[in-house]
């Protein structure tokens, strides 16, 4: 059951969305707008995370975060629910990988196993994403991937429900800080190469854009004692002036030329920083912006707030206003997370329809208590008018008619019967058990049941071992008595997946208690 938000290519104008950014330290929100020529920022707004949230690159208390967000969003008269959020996460790896040959079917697969091999991730369960590099269309010639830890997401994209947003994009900063610069410092650069270094919570991520393409990252963490401001600009000059030789040796077409921007936010580099890395770096055109001025450089029509937005929270933003400029798309959010907001509408259509039919009960009612005064009327009417009928005739309408009046009055009664004998399975809480209990690895594409005591599905996986592993967790479940494989198909035609069918017996409400 593999179910995903899918986000609409047309925009309205006038559109307005929030992108979030989340670090170490602080929240920062950008509320921007889109009319037909431009993108506006409409409100800037930032605030302390509070203690206890965060612990070691990752969220520790959701709920403490989540209000800080929700009382930000107030503070601020920002009623946005739409948003887009930064991968707030650690370890995160980024990769660029060669497409492989033949562009196998199950190219997820691929990516999976390439990133397993990461010592940050061995042994662990992950969540990862990809997109083409290198081509307008398709894969191109390399992919570009994304991890982390898959219950870093989960506790992100938690965080963000209990705000009451709906998240519909988490990426990397990365992503976010160069599609909020592409338009100024990216793009139509042919004649040179440009060289994006951002310095944010104790890590250094660098990346190389060759002709608009994205053609190197490295994300690394910076150790203890290069922290301080004067041994971190060292560090900083040392890591570019590495990439800048790797390219002058071993590039071919390399253009020598080169534009480097250093972005910086809440690490502090000596005074000066920027005189020192254009020494320490020839052939290049050296510039150093804080996170507070970095917006300058972003093609949004800035407003009068005092202030100033997160070039992450603005790039974040970007990405659900229009088609990514940079070409690079990865999005973490949980599948999960779009069967959750799927449910919750099939609930409210659900209690709309229940409530009808309780009406329709109502009214019918009435109805019938209205149809049976009428008709006890009309039988004193008769009785009174045509005293000169045949006694026993009276009496045999009187009895059709009592039996008439009892049928009518009965239907409420067996309507509710009815309807009452159809909950005897609980089918929304099992189905939120059984997506919870489903395995990255298996997809369900059927499932049915005719007698409400037994149930069928069939899909996909990847391997035996997964369906094996659902089994078991179905047989876990507090709402099957029993689970069990009666049958397995590995075919060419599904791409090496195989096919399995699992037959469930269910328990009853008093079973469930």
């Amino acid at each position: 059951m593999k179910l995903g938000a899918k986000i609409s290519k047309f925009v309205p104008n006038r559109q307005t969305v929030l992108g979030i950014d989340i670090s170490d330290s602080r929240i920062n929100l950008a509320l921007l707008r889109q009319n037909s020529k431009s993108i506006e920022l409409l409100k800037a707004a930032s605030a302390p995370v509070p203690d206890g949230a965060i612990k070691d690159g990752n969220i520790e208390d959701a709920a403490k975060l989540a209000r800080a967000i929700k009382e930000l969003k107030t503070r601020n008269r920002i009623r946005s629910r739409r948003a887009a959020v930064s991968l707030f996460a650690r370890p995160v790896v980024m990769q660029i990988l060669d497409t492989p040959k033949g562009a196998p079917i199950n190219i997820g697969q691929f990516v999976r196993n390439e990133l397993k091999s990461y010592v940050l991730l061995s042994g662990r369960e992950f969540a990862f994403d990809f997109c083409g590099i290198g081509s307008g269309q398709g894969m191109g010639n390399h992919l570009l991937a994304a991890a982390t830890e898959d219950q870093n997401v989960a506790k992100l994209a938690h965080t963000s429900e209990l705000a009451g947003l709906n998240v519909e994009l988490i990426e990397p900063l990365l992503l976010s800080c160069t599609r909020a610069l592409y338009a100024k410092k990216i793009a139509e650069k042919f004649d040179c190469d440009v060289l994006i270094a951002i310095l944010r919570d104790g890590v250094l991520t660098l990346c190389v854009f060759r002709k608009q393409t994205l053609d190197f990252v490295k994300v690394e963490d910076i150790p203890e004692e290069k922290a301080q401001p004067d041994e971190l600009c060292r560090l900083l000059a040392e890591k570019i002036n590495e990439i800048i030789r790797f390219y002058n040796v071993e590039v071919v077409d390399s253009s020598g030329k080169w534009e480097v921007t250093v972005v910086t936010d809440r690490m502090e580099l000596p005074r000066g920083c920027e005189e020192s890395l254009k020494t320490k770096i020839t052939k290049a055109d050296v510039q150093v912006r804080t996170g507070e001025d970095v917006c300058q450089d972003t093609a949004v029509v800035q407003n009068d707030s005092p202030e100033k937005a997160s070039v992450v929270a603005i790039g974040l933003a970007i990405g659900l206003l229009k088609k990514n400029d940079n070409g690079l798309k990865i999005n973490l959010v949980p599948p999960e997370s779009a069967e959750v907001r799927a449910v919750k509408k099939q609930l409210r259509i659900a209690a709309g329809i229940i409530a009808a039919v309780l009406l329709l009960m109502i009214l019918g009612s009435k109805g019938l208590s209205l149809m049976a005064d009428k008709m006890n009327r009309g039988i004193a009417h008769r009785k009174q008018t045509e005293l000169s009928q045949d006694t026993y005739t009276l009496l045999g309408e009187q009895e059709l008619l009592d039996k008439q009046i009892k049928q009518l009055s009965d239907r409420p009664a067996q309507l509710s019967s009815i309807l009452g004998s159809r909950h005897t399975v609980d089918w929304a809480n099992i189905l939120e058990d059984i997506r919870k209990r489903t395995p990255k690895t298996v997809r369900i594409i059927n499932l049915r049941s005719s007698d409400n005591a037994g149930m069928h599905l069939e899909g996909l996986a990847l391997s035996y071992e997964s369906i094996r592993l659902f089994v078991k967790m179905l047989n876990d479940s507090n709402y099957i008595s029993s689970a069990s494989l009666s049958e397995t198909v590995k075919e060419d035609k599904a791409g090496s997946l195989i096919m399995y069918t699992i037959n469930c017996v269910l328990k009853q409400e008093k079973e469930n208690g």
